[in-house]
């Protein structure tokens, strides 16, 4: 108990002089860590739409002082692709070292992989129908005289390779099972399949006329 309480004031500078100490090494000492860093498009021409990707991440390892790299994380370290000179059809894009966001005094000893491959198309403006998809009966004694979505058309602007020939887009299934009256939903649409360019309306509203026979 004598060796604690004697010379505390003595013992507490020890102490801080200590920390000063391990936090200084620690700081000047070197490390590595291995990161998963997603892709980042930048200048993505306006005209052209990413369609496939071989890869939507590349695992990389940084060397540097460990006081740095604690701060690193999945979320900020991103590999960023230019786009400036990308064309329609099968782009190889190399990814290199400079290509990531970290301080200049860390340094990167591997990535893999080394380039990814994608895909883009052009772009295009196409409106659609849209068409609600209905399941079930309604009740017995009575019918479905109307089905009227709102908007009946809609704008999409995505790749060209699936619009060009597109009329149509369904909406999610609309239960009329056991309906007697009519009713009006707001029902989702399917366009999560589709490579939107700019994002599309998700939902329409649609009134579900139901008469007695």
């Amino acid at each position: 108990m004598k060796f604690i309480t004697n010379n505390p004031t003595l013992k507490v500078i020890s102490l801080i002089l200590a920390i000063i100490l391990w936090m200084f090494v620690k700081s000047k000492s070197g490390g590595e860590v291995g990161l998963v860093a997603p892709l980042e498009f930048s200048r993505v021409p306006q005209n052209l739409i990413v369609t496939q990707l071989s890869e939507d991440a590349v695992n990389v390892r940084i060397i540097g002082a460990l006081s740095q790299l604690e701060q690193l994380s999945t979320k900020e370290v991103r590999a960023r692709i230019d786009f400036s000179r990308a064309r329609p059809g099968a782009n190889t894009f190399d990814i290199l070292p400079d290509s990531f966001n970290i301080p200049k005094t860390l340094r990167i000893t591997q990535i893999s992989p080394s380039s990814v491959k994608i895909e883009l198309d052009r772009v295009m403006d196409k409106v659609v129908h849209v068409k609600p998809v209905i399941k079930g009966r309604v009740a017995r004694g009575y019918t479905i005289s109307k089905v009227t979505p709102e908007p009946p058309y809609i704008t999409l602007q995505g790749a060209a390779s699936q619009l060009a020939n597109m009329k149509e887009v369904l909406t999610e299934e609309i239960d009329v099972s056991g309906l007697k009256e009519t009713v009006k939903l707001e029902v989702p649409l399917r366009v999560s399949g589709i490579r939107l360019k700019k994002e599309a309306e998700r939902t329409v509203k649609v009134t579900v006329v139901v008469e007695g026979k």
